[in-house]
């Protein structure tokens, strides 16, 4: 009987994502998206729309709250 020797292998389960961006994109070819939601602000069409300072962290959790509801009931 012969045996192979595999070497112990290291997983990596998650790495923090130091950006976190929300990008809707339309339809077409183009890639520029339509709305990006940055815990620093919003950009429609690649402006930034103005907002106060704790505006953008507020919607953008509640965004993401949202999307993790929206998954979880999906099933």
């Amino acid at each position: 009987m012969s045996y192979t020797y595999i070497p112990e292998e290291k997983y990596t389960l998650r790495t923090e994502n130091t950006n976190n961006t929300i990008c809707f994109y339309g339809n077409g070819h183009n890639q520029t998206p339509m709305m990006e939601i940055r815990e620093n602000g919003f950009w429609v069409r690649g402006v930034k729309v103005e907002q106060d300072d704790k505006e953008a962290k507020s919607v953008y959790d509640a965004f993401k709250a949202f999307l993790m509801w929206s998954e979880l009931n999906r099933r």
